[in-house]
């Protein structure tokens, strides 16, 4: 008997301090093009739970003393293919590839950058470099990188499909079984095409039953049009994950639905990416994202590479004692009401204001004060060169800030556009403001779009909403609604991702309900942008032709 206690004993000492095995919590991929075609840059980020299992022994990888440790994809458990995708081709495995940590990064890093709190650490060490905590979640984020050569595939195979796998999602998730991870990338080398970068994270923890935005954060280096939809997470290459009911890929995670005034629903606008909704309760759940880049070729738009963006949210009560953020947008002195989309003729400059402004609500029980707050940007330059002398400065003295403020961090934004900069698609950048609320701050994520012309368009565009579509996409017909813009006087410009101009009207009579039918039948599939010039002010909305 004693012989089996002490047997016991020690087998139940062992498992109550084994590790669990690595659980990925998200992940995202990104390619760029080289001089040889059938060489791509890959990069890909994937974040995981800090009280599994780490990614790679040793953890001295890459930051802060610049070494490796022999950290890559294969040896920290994944599984990496390269896969044909055209007709006769379709699922044919060309072999695989490795990345190698990234060095002069911070890697295995926790992703709460603004941690306040000396008295409350999460579940991360930092690469060892600080002891654990007990606070949940603690998300480390590791990046991957290198060359990967697809010179095994058949010169007349032109789309690729490149994965990477590992057997084990974060066990947390309460929306989806907790099976394989598996996420990819395809790219077409039969053109030279870069793929979107992604600015943000991939995990966000935000709070339940108040109104959400998540910005993808998508920028294209090559300026393609994207569109964006939400699609089934994976186990496996078109193999959907196992979804608990009574969730599924259409409703990934419990929101309010309607009569909520606000989002009405989960909302995903295929032409921003953002993701709108009012959480209901606790959750871990993920998201998988399809962006889809589209180029005008041979007078046809054309697809030319699809990335996926598996995001993982879970929602906390800190917002029953706080708030999040809001990001206030000003131009030359006046609030920015609009969707923060700006139109600029090339070479005249632009400067913006910008605030996170923390909420304080007096009248709650217990009340809510407003946190100080930290601002920062994307650093547009890094992935898109037109941003290369923009500036984003302090609007205070740094090592002052103490003593007289402000309390809201704010930045001044300004850019002069380069010719090169002139095209229909949107220069974007984001910006991120967070406060210091502890245990866990909360933040919010802005977009802010500058579309560059070879003239002046007028006022800027301060409230596209003001102009509604519908159906959109649209295959044959759209309706224009111009009803708040209250004009009979207008000139409607249809064009495409070009600049090409491909319809045109001028219109000075009134129309019935203030709408206009605009047949679109003989367009080409693909991305347009209309432009709704009045007196007032120009106004514009993405329309997607299917």
């Amino acid at each position: 008997m004693k012989n089996i206690f002490t047997f016991l004993t020690v087998f139940l000492l062992f498992n109550a301090n084994k590790v669990v095995a690595v659980q990925i919590n998200a992940a995202d991929m990104s390619y760029q093009a080289t001089a040889n075609k059938n060489i791509f840059k890959v990069t890909v980020k994937v974040y995981r739970d800090c009280s599994a299992e780490a990614l790679c022994a040793g953890c001295n990888i890459a930051f802060p003393n610049g070494t490796t440790n022999g950290c890559t994809l294969k040896n920290a458990g994944f599984t990496t293919a390269i896969v044909g995708l055209d007709k006769g081709f379709e699922g044919i495995n060309y072999g695989d590839f490795n990345l190698n940590i990234v060095t002069g990064v911070p890697n295995a890093y926790d992703i709460v950058e603004f941690q306040k709190c000396e008295s409350i650490k999460s579940t991360c060490t930092n690469c060892n470099t600080r002891t654990a905590g007990t606070y949940n979640p603690g998300i480390e984020v590791y990046v991957f990188e290198g060359l990967v050569d697809v010179s095994a595939v058949p010169a007349n195979c032109c789309n690729i499909g490149l994965s990477i796998s590992i057997d084990g999602r974060n066990k947390s998730l309460t929306t989806i079984v907790p099976e394989t991870f598996y996420t990819e990338c395809i790219l077409n080398k039969c053109i030279e095409n870069s793929s979107p970068v992604f600015t943000n994270n991939a995990h966000a923890s935000i709070c339940a039953g108040i109104d959400h935005i998540f910005e993808l954060s998508a920028a294209d280096p090559d300026g393609d049009s994207l569109s964006y939809k939400m699609v089934p997470s994976l186990k496996g290459r078109g193999v959907p994950v196992s979804y608990i009911a009574p969730y599924s890929a259409e409703k990934p995670f419990p929101y309010f639905a309607p009569p909520s005034p606000f989002p009405l629903d989960l909302r995903i606008d295929p032409l921003t990416g953002n993701i709108s909704f009012r959480p209901l309760g606790l959750f871990v759940a993920n998201i998988n994202m399809e962006v889809s880049q589209w180029r005008k070729m041979n007078n046809v738009n054309t697809l030319v590479g699809t990335t996926f963006r598996e995001l993982q949210i879970n929602t906390t009560n800190i917002c029953i004692v706080n708030r999040v953020p809001l990001i206030k947008v000003y131009k030359d002195g006046k609030l920015n009401a609009g969707s923060n989309n700006f139109y600029l003729q090339q070479g005249k400059e632009i400067c913006l204001d910008v605030v996170a402004e923390d909420q304080a609500v007096l009248t709650n029980n217990p009340p809510i004060f407003a946190d100080t707050t930290d601002l920062k940007w994307d650093v547009p330059a890094s992935y898109n060169p037109a941003f290369n002398n923009a500036t984003f400065t302090r609007n205070y003295i740094l090592k002052q800030r103490t003593i007289e403020g402000p309390k809201a961090d704010s930045f001044k934004f300004c850019w002069t556009p380069p010719i090169e900069a002139i095209r229909t698609q949107p220069h974007s950048f984001k910006v991120t403001g967070t406060d210091r609320f502890c245990p866990q701050s909360a933040f919010a994520i802005r977009g802010i779009n500058i579309t560059v012309g070879k003239w002046a368009l007028g006022v800027d565009n301060v409230n596209s909403s003001l102009l509604k579509l519908y159906p959109n996409p649209a295959n044959d017909k759209v309706i224009i609604n111009y009803n708040e813009l209250k004009t009979n006087n207008f000139e409607l410009t249809i064009i495409d991702i070009l600049g090409k101009e491909v319809y045109t009207i001028e219109n000075t009579e009134p129309q019935k309900n203030n709408e206009l039918l605009v047949d679109v039948s003989l367009l080409n599939k693909g991305v347009y942008t209309i432009i709704f010039k009045t007196l007032k002010g120009n106004y514009s909305q993405k329309l997607i032709k299917e």
